[in-house]
């Protein structure tokens, strides 16, 4: 068993029955500083545990090659083009002492980035920019005007920084209860409210999606990142709805309630700042399963 597959197990609570038995085959590996390949396996093997649990299966096979194909891409286009997944001027960049990532794909980021650094819209022209800047206070900068950056760290420094120190104390899942608890679930038909945004939490959805659960993704109405949708989007069903409309909040109140799953991603305090906490959400559908 890998470090990966321990930390996982560890995670989800080894008592958890019943215990599958997962089988790895083949051999690849992805080209990384890190170990991501050894990740990406782990990480399939204990979704795909999950799932025969819940079928009554023992035992699961895993293809190493196919597992780390699909890490990489999940659909391939067929007479049409798949759009450019970074905005042109998102990308990496050398501050006056480091390097710094800017993350510019959604408007408003691109936009309060480019107001921040007071340039044109070009990367020659933010290059200039962020060479004028040190890199934390340009993080710091963009995300106070509501932008998205990251400076860079070395492993050292990020293991004394006081967001890797938080990462590196934090559960990798933390577990709470609630009248959802000791619930018989099945897969099909099972209704899960979608509010995540790229990656992780659109995955995990599209996971449930592709094997039955009744996906509906919700977004704000003037979301659009067409470099992603196709990822992000397969097996659901979408919607736009305005938290800060009495319509869209009346909607989404009354979807929520109806709702067995919700899994949510934005940005710490998001929803709570539009009245949606975790105890408000839970008023609202005491048996959801809550999932951020």
């Amino acid at each position: 068993m890998t470090a990966f597959q321990d930390q996982i197990a560890d995670a989800l609570g080894r008592d958890l029955p019943p215990a599958v038995r997962v089988v790895e085959t083949d051999q690849a590996a992805l080209g990384s500083w890190f170990n991501v390949s050894d990740l990406a396996v782990a990480s399939f093997g204990a979704a795909a545990a999950e799932l025969a649990a819940l079928l009554g299966e023992r035992t699961v096979t895993v293809s190493r090659r196919r597992v780390l194909r699909w890490f990489g891409m999940t659909l391939r286009p067929i007479g049409w083009t798949l759009p450019a997944a970074w905005d042109a001027i998102a990308g990496d960049y050398r501050a006056s002492d480091g390097w710094i990532k800017l993350h510019t794909n959604a408007p408003h980021h691109r936009a309060r980035a480019l107001q921040v650094l007071g340039c044109d819209a070009t990367k020659e022209a933010v290059a200039q920019a962020v060479g004028a800047w040190g890199k934390t206070a340009l993080e710091t900068a963009i995300v106070e005007a509501g932008g998205c950056a990251a400076a860079m760290h070395s492993l050292a420094a990020w293991q004394n920084h006081p967001q890797g120190l938080t990462v590196g104390r934090a559960p990798l899942i933390e577990w709470r209860d609630s009248d959802a608890a000791g619930r018989p679930l099945a897969l099909e038909g099972l209704r899960v409210l979608d509010l995540t945004r790229v990656l992780a939490g659109p995955v995990a959805t599209r996971f449930l999606a592709g094997f039955g659960a009744q996906v509906l993704r919700i977004d704000p109405p003037d979301w659009n990142e067409p470099g992603v949708e196709p990822e992000v989007t397969l097996g659901k069903r979408c919607a736009g709805l305005d938290l800060r409309s009495k319509a869209g909040r009346r909607a989404f109140e009354e979807l929520l309630g109806a709702a067995d799953v919700l899994v949510h991603g934005y940005r710490p305090g998001a929803l709570a700042g539009l009245g949606y906490s975790a105890e408000e959400m839970r008023g609202l559908a005491p048996a959801l399963i809550d999932v951020s």
